[in-house]
C-alpha cells in the first residue's frame, strides 16, 4: 500500500490485532515473501520491538518514539523512520494518532495548565493490522472489511496448519519449560498470592538511557572456581538438608547449594548445617528461601554470629546413610568372637542338643507334677490362729511371730495363763434350774385355783 491515506485507522484494509505473537508471525511472512524490496532483517528487528510494546494495550496500540526507538536498535533516526515506512506499506501498521510538537500535558491539565508543568509533545500511536494476504495464505475466513474485520472460521488448509502452529507453540512451551535449569541465576519463583503491581514511569531517562548498555559488571564475589563434581556434591548435600529443615522445602537445591557452598567448602557437614539452620527463627512463610540464606549469611558474618573457618564440633557419626560404620562394627565383632563361636559350634552345641533331647523325653513319661508352695510369710490363718498365745495377757506381737516363721526360727510364746475359774459355770447351771422349779410350782399353783373357782363347783352340783 504505497498510498499514504490507506495508512490510517479508519481506511486501512487490515483487520486489528490484539496479540504480539500473530503480529510477528504475520510480519515473518510479509517479509519473507519478498511482498516489499527494501524490507528485510532490520525491518523485523522493528518489528520485534513493537510486538514487545504491544503487550502494555489490550487493543494492540502502542506508541511510537523515534528517539527511544532508536538507542533500543543502535540505528539513526532516518533507519527508523524507513522501515515503520516498509510495515506501513505492507500493511502492518495503522495510525491511530499522529505525533506533532503540540504540548500533550496542556491539553491534558487545560484550564490548569501553568508555564512551569513542562512540555511533552504528542507521541504517534500506531495499530498492530493483519494484511489480507496473510489471512489468505493462513486459510482464514475473515468477515466483514477493514479494521474491524473478524476471523470466522478456517479452511481444510488452515485448520491443519492451525494444528501444526498448535503443536509447534506446545512444544516450545514444553522445551522452554524443561530448559529452565534451576541455577542460581533462575528467576526467583513468584506466589500467587503476591499481588503483582504494573506501572512506572512509561520513559526511560536520557542520563540512564544514554548510558553503556554493554558493560559487564565485575564479579562481586570472591568464589573459588569449582569442578562439575564439586557442584554436584555440593546439590546432594543441600537436598540432604532440605530434608532435615522444614522452611527449606520450597526452595531449589541448585541455588542452595550455590549458596552453601563456601561452608560446606569450610568443613561444615550437612548434619552440622541442619543443626545450624533449625535453630534459626524465621519467618512463617519465605517466598525464596535461598535469597532468605544469602542475607543471613551475610549479615551473621558481619556480626560474628557464624564463623565460616570455624564448623560446630558436631559429630559426623550423627547418622551413617552408606552403612560404613555398621559395617566396620560387624566385622570387629566377627573377628573378635570367630574363636569362640567355632569352639562353641564344634565341642558345645553338640553335647547340649543331646543332653536337651534326653530331657524332653523323660519329660513326656512321666506326667508333670504341680508344686504346691505356700508363701513365705503367709500360712494357713488356722495355724496363725493356735499359735497365738492368749491376747489378755501376751507380750509377743504377731509381727514377732511372722518373723520368727519367715526366719524359721521357734515360734515365742507369751507368759502363762492363770487357770480358768469354772464357779461361774456352776452358778449358771444353778440358776437355770431354779428357774425350772419356778416355772412348775406356777402351773401347779394356776390348776389348784382354778380347781377352787364357782364355776368349777356348779358345774360339780
Amino acid at each position: 500500500m504505497a498510498d499514504a491515506a490507506d495508512h490510517e485507522l479508519a481506511t486501512t484494509a487490515s483487520r486489528q490485532l490484539r496479540r504480539a505473537d500473530d503480529f510477528y508471525a504475520a510480519a515473518r511472512f510479509m517479509v519473507d515473501a519478498g511482498l516489499h524490496p527494501k524490507a528485510g532483517r532490520t525491518t523485523m528487528r522493528l518489528a520485534d520491538v513493537f510486538a514487545r510494546r504491544m503487550r502494555c494495550n489490550k487493543d494492540g496500540h502502542f506508541a511510537f518514539s523515534i528517539e527511544q526507538t532508536a538507542r533500543e536498535l543502535g540505528l539513526k533516526r532516518r533507519a527508523i523512520l524507513n522501515h515503520a515506512l516498509y510495515l506501513r506499506e505492507l500493511g502492518l501498521l495503522a495510525y491511530v494518532e499522529h505525533g506533532s510538537k503540540t504540548n500533550a500535558i496542556r491539553t491534558r491539565l487545560g484550564t490548569a495548565w501553568q508555564p512551569g508543568n513542562g512540555y511533552r509533545g504528542t507521541a504517534t500511536i500506531f495499530a498492530a493490522v493483519a494484511p489480507r494476504v496473510w489471512d489468505e495464505a493462513m486459510g482464514r475466513r475473515i468477515s466483514g472489511t477493514g479494521y474491524t474485520s473478524r476471523v470466522v472460521g478456517f479452511t481444510d488448509n488452515g485448520r491443519a496448519h492451525a494444528c501444526r502452529e498448535a503443536l509447534c507453540k506446545e512444544a516450545k512451551k514444553r522445551a522452554s519449560a524443561l530448559d529452565s535449569a534451576c541455577t542460581p541465576s533462575v528467576m526467583v519463583p513468584q506466589d500467587h498470592r503476591q499481588l503483582q503491581v504494573v506501572g512506572g514511569k512509561k520513559y526511560t531517562p536520557r542520563k540512564r538511557a544514554a548510558g553503556a548498555k554493554n558493560t559487564s559488571r565485575g564479579n562481586t564475589t570472591s568464589r573459588p572456581d569449582t569442578s562439575p563434581a564439586e557442584c554436584a556434591q555440593a546439590v546432594a548435600l543441600a537436598e540432604q538438608v532440605q530434608r532435615e529443615v522444614w522452611w527449606l522445602g520450597r526452595g531449589c537445591a541448585r541455588r542452595l547449594g550455590y549458596m552453601l557452598r563456601p561452608l560446606l567448602a569450610a568443613g561444615w557437614t550437612w548434619q552440622s548445617l541442619a543443626a545450624e539452620l533449625l535453630t534459626w527463627g524465621v519467618p512463617g512463610y519465605l517466598r525464596d528461601p535461598a535469597a532468605y540464606l544469602r542475607h543471613e549469611f551475610e549479615r551473621r558474618r558481619r556480626l560474628d554470629g557464624l564463623a565460616v573457618c570455624a564448623p560446630p564440633a558436631l559429630p559426623d557419626e550423627r547418622a551413617d546413610d552408606a552403612g560404613t560404620r555398621y559395617t566396620a562394627i560387624l566385622r570387629r565383632r566377627e573377628k573378635s568372637n570367630t574363636p569362640v563361636w567355632r569352639r562353641y559350634a564344634e565341642e558345645l552345641r553338640p553335647e547340649l542338643r543331646r543332653r536337651l533331647a534326653e530331657v524332653r523325653l523323660s519329660g513326656e513319661e512321666e506326667p508333670p507334677r504341680r508344686l504346691e508352695r505356700e508363701p513365705l510369710l503367709r500360712g494357713s490363718d488356722q495355724a496363725f490362729a493356735e499359735s497365738l498365745p492368749i491376747q489378755a495377757w501376751a507380750d509377743v506381737s504377731p509381727r514377732d511371730i511372722y518373723q520368727a516363721r519367715a526366719l524359721g526360727l521357734p515360734i515365742p510364746t507369751g507368759r502363762a495363763a492363770p487357770e480358768t475359774d469354772q464357779g461361774w459355770l456352776e452358778q449358771m447351771r444353778d440358776h437355770l434350774e431354779a428357774e425350772r422349779a419356778c416355772t412348775a410350782l406356777r402351773a401347779e399353783l394356776s390348776n389348784w385355783e382354778a380347781e377352787r373357782s364357782p364355776t368349777c363347783r356348779t358345774a360339780d352340783a
